[in-house]
């Protein structure tokens, strides 16, 4: 998993995401390296460290002879990225359940309450709080191979889905099933845990797949 240590290439690479998730670099557009790094005022190499670090992630892909695109939005991606998350999520949250401590859980539930102070207008920001919640799961759990899995995807996933809108009707749904969540992790109960994980995985698909139908992308599949 990415560390955030605070170096050249990690500041980096949040700038280059920044770009991405507010449009100014879009799906399917070249990355020039030299262009990169006059933007941001660095050498080519971390840039090409960077790069090579998102196509690892799933997000850019590098083509020999072509160099550098962001991978575009794609409904087959996607699809088989929830399917992923489907089995990863509750993985980590029914154990979270069972295991986390009270500090664990103090985390959790002051990110939720960041997520119920910020408005549905500023979905950059709802993105990045709903990634940090998420994480509190895997990044705690013991099987860091799964949480580095769920890492990268759940970055490429939420790069693909930069360009969709969060509905007001399924962003008040997450802020409910968020609070279910943490309530079933303070009483450290894990079958409800596991339901609500699971609806809220599924309802983050349907609203995505309604986006991409609105978008006239192709269409996933159902389950």
């Amino acid at each position: 998993m990415a560390k955030d240590d605070g170096s050249e290439d990690t500041s980096l690479y949040e700038a280059i995401l920044d770009d991405i998730y507010e449009g100014r670099l879009a799906g399917g557009q070249r990355l020039k390296v030299s262009e990169l790094a006059d933007r941001f005022g660095v050498s080519t190499s971390p840039v090409r460290e960077v790069l090579r670090r998102m196509q690892g992630e799933g997000f850019v892909q590098i083509h020999p002879n072509r160099g550098a695109t962001i991978r575009p939005t794609d409904a087959g991606f996607l699809q088989n990225a929830f399917e992923v998350l489907q089995m990863l999520e509750p993985y980590f949250v029914t154990w979270f359940a069972d295991y986390g401590s009270t500090e664990m859980i103090d985390e959790l539930e002051a990110i939720q309450n960041k997520i119920c102070e910020t408005p549905h207008s500023e979905q950059r920001a709802f993105r990045r709080l709903d990634f940090q919640f998420h994480e509190v799961f895997s990044r705690n759990h013991y099987n860091q191979t799964a949480a580095e899995i769920w890492h990268n995807l759940r970055t490429s996933l939420n790069v693909q889905a930069a360009r969709l809108r969060i509905s007001p009707a399924r962003f008040e749904a997450i802020l409910e099933e968020h609070d279910e969540l943490v309530a079933a992790c303070r009483a450290h109960d894990a079958a409800r845990a596991h339901l609500v994980i699971c609806k809220h995985v599924d309802g983050s698909f349907v609203q995505m797949s309604q986006q991409i139908r609105a978008l006239g992308l192709s269409k996933p599949k159902s389950f």
